[in-house]
């Protein structure tokens, strides 16, 4: 059945209701890719035809979670989806071994590090094009259940991941998550992590994406 959770719809500004699924399978991830893949195609010829520069376009256009679903078949690869208003809003895949605590205090330590997270891409902000989503806080959805499996495999709440550029100030100053740096076996991408107070404080508190 899920759980249930709410997001923000944008245009009437009003919380509704969404149904947080753990567990999702390879099929579950093709069924997303085929739902997302016209509006990726339709956002690069919008992209293309108001001639936006590349590095300007969303970082996860590329992204396609069929391709992504054969980790599945790994025990330590989880995949947990939000769907509202009969669609799928956003995906989040987990890995619960193979990384450790970078942040001194914690250094060494297991925690559950977010592989790949994505919105729809219609809930995706794109000023160049005037768009606006449609949902707003499914990151932090995504981001509060890590905590909580990271919870639940004994690791205190300790979560890590690398950012793309563009959702740096998310993890950063939304999730509180310390900083940790660009890390070169992972294409110089943003290395952030949640220590257990941070992870208590962003659960109390929260952000909104």
């Amino acid at each position: 059945m899920g759980e249930r959770v709410q997001v923000a719809e944008r245009a009437s500004g009003q919380l509704v209701e969404a149904t947080l699924h753990e567990g999702l399978t390879t099929r579950d991830l093709e069924v997303i890719e085929r739902s997302w893949a016209a509006h990726r195609a339709e956002l690069v010829a919008a992209l293309m035809g108001a001639g936006v520069e590349r590095r300007l376009w969303p970082e996860s256009l590329h992204w396609d979670w069929g391709r992504k679903a054969p980790l599945l078949e790994l025990l330590l690869v989880n995949a947990f989806g939000v769907a509202c208003r009969g669609g799928w809003q956003a995906v989040m895949m987990t890995k619960t071994a193979g990384y450790d605590a970078r942040v001194s205090s914690e250094a060494g330590k297991p925690l559950v590090y977010v592989d790949f997270v994505e919105t729809a891409p219609w809930n995706w902000t794109i000023s160049e094009l005037g768009r606006l989503p449609v949902f707003k806080g499914l990151g932090s959805v995504l981001i509060r259940r890590a905590v909580q499996q990271s919870r639940a495999e004994g690791f205190r709440g300790r979560v890590g991941l690398h950012a793309l550029p563009q959702a740096e100030r998310f993890y950063g100053q939304v999730c509180g998550m310390t900083r940790v740096g660009p890390d070169a076996a992972k294409q110089d991408l943003v290395y952030f992590e949640f220590t257990r107070q941070q992870a208590d404080a962003f659960i109390s508190g929260g952000g909104d994406r």
